[in-house]
């Protein structure tokens, strides 16, 4: 079996899984890698919230901005009204967008194939 890794100047390096946990030089630049001990378990839900970043922040929309405009314009805002639709996480019970598949409040992985 081989392990894939990437020197810090972004070469890509193959080297057999005997090698797993101690470092090297890159054929290439010739910088330390370091070569990843051997993964024995399951990944945590935190290394896995790790990997798959924050949740990223609702965009705004056109008629946003135009709501935004006219206000500083002095006239009405026209934003209609948009309830987002809410479901319960399992597993705290918080109210939660229906576009999170991972719980923002306790970090609880909650989708399905039906979401997607």
């Amino acid at each position: 079996m081989s392990i894939t890794v990437h020197c810090p100047q972004g070469h890509r390096l193959v080297t057999h899984d005997d090698h797993a946990g101690k470092a090297g030089r890159c054929p290439v630049c010739k910088a330390i890698v370091s070569i990843p001990p051997p993964h024995t378990g399951n990944l945590s839900e935190t290394a896995i919230l790790g990997i798959l970043g924050s949740p990223k922040p609702k965009e705004s929309t056109i008629a946003d901005d135009l709501d935004e405009f006219a206000a500083m314009a002095g006239y009405p805002a026209k934003k209609q009204q948009q309830q987002s639709q809410q479901k319960l996480c399992p597993s705290c019970d918080r109210e939660i967008d229906t576009g999170y598949h991972i719980c923002p409040h306790c970090h609880t992985y909650i989708s399905s194939l039906n979401d997607f």
